[in-house]
């Protein structure tokens, strides 16, 4: 967790830690579509490289999964937020 800036009260924090949140979720959800995308792009060329897609699933599955529990910490941020500021 980043620490407060100077002069920065308990909400401000939560909420530039909401903001970084949010970008760190859309840059992994373009991440995972340029993963996804890759993947396409293998299965369709006549000898795909199966442990390549394997590979590229794999990540995309753990950035999937990044994203989700990203939200999840966004969603329980946002509600502190909302009942305390």
């Amino acid at each position: 967790m980043n620490s407060p800036m100077a002069g920065e009260s308990g909400c401000d924090l939560m909420k530039r830690l909401a903001k970084e949140l949010k970008a760190s979720i859309a840059k992994t959800q373009e991440h995972a579509t340029e993963v996804a995308s890759r993947i396409t792009g293998l299965e369709a060329q006549a000898h795909p490289d199966q442990s390549q897609i394997s590979a590229l699933k794999q990540t995309l599955e753990v950035l999937r999964k990044k994203v989700e529990e990203e939200r999840a910490s966004l969603s329980e941020l946002e509600d502190v937020i909302t009942e305390n500021c």
